[in-house]
């Protein structure tokens, strides 16, 4: 291990990976799992069973209270399996963030009942100069959270070529469909504002069943990621 005075790394961000490791039973069970996810959500959107996609997809849903829960649980996960230091605090940080965004802690009556974290925030006339002043500094510390947090970790990550390892590779991928999800968070709203193409109903809710599903995917797979880990530096 090639340690630095004053500065501790977990043990699997101690050891550079100068080869690339085979792939692993991990990768292509999450990758089986990933699929038939896929599949399961396709095939609900070509159903046309309105009703199931709404309660899939609605705020009080299964998908969305998983995924607040894996948020949550992975704060836990990462400070148990990494111990305390700084890399370990930022993503369990980060992960709280995620946690509460899920629970749409961004746009309570304090702030008009609209996102400190959207632009139109800060343009409009909804709220008051107050609440404008109180939610960008809010979303400054949220803002410089995220960024450090994942910024600090990345750079760690990139510098041990960690990213040769299962569970880096794994990482990896859960960083992809968390972006993923995002521009199908997106999409909708975009084709229709910009683009003057409004999505029909089932492509729609193929968008919004996916986005939905990721959001809940991608924490449950850096859990498992997080034991993979553990499993590697013992």
């Amino acid at each position: 291990m090639n340690a630095v005075p004053g500065r501790s790394l977990p043990s699997s961000l101690s050891l550079s990976s100068h080869t690339w490791a085979p792939i692993s039973r991990a990768e292509i069970v999450t990758v089986a799992l990933l699929a038939a996810m896929v599949l399961w959500l396709v095939a609900i959107a070509l159903s046309g069973d309105q009703a199931m996609v709404d309660w899939l997809t609605s705020e009080d849903g299964p998908l969305e209270w998983t995924s607040v829960f894996a948020w949550l649980l992975l704060a836990v996960v990462v400070l148990a399996t990494g111990g305390l230091n700084r890399h370990t605090l930022l993503l369990a940080a980060v992960s709280l963030l995620f946690c509460a965004r899920e629970l749409d802690l961004h746009k309570q009556a304090v702030f008009g009942g609209v996102s400190f974290l959207k632009i139109n925030f800060y343009r409009g006339h909804e709220v008051t100069t107050l609440q404008k002043l109180l939610g960008g500094l809010i979303a400054l510390g949220v803002l410089g959270t995220v960024l450090a947090g994942l910024g600090y970790n990345t750079l760690a990550f990139l510098r041990r070529r960690l990213y040769r390892q299962p569970w880096g590779r794994l990482v990896v991928l859960a960083g992809g469909l968390l972006v993923l999800s995002k521009v199908f968070d997106r999409l909708p709203a975009v084709m229709a504002d910009e683009y003057h193409r409004p999505l029909g109903w089932t492509a729609t809710a193929l968008s919004h069943l996916h986005e939905e599903g990721l959001e809940t995917f991608v924490p449950l797979l850096l859990i498992a990621t997080a034991w993979l880990r553990t499993r590697m530096d013992d």
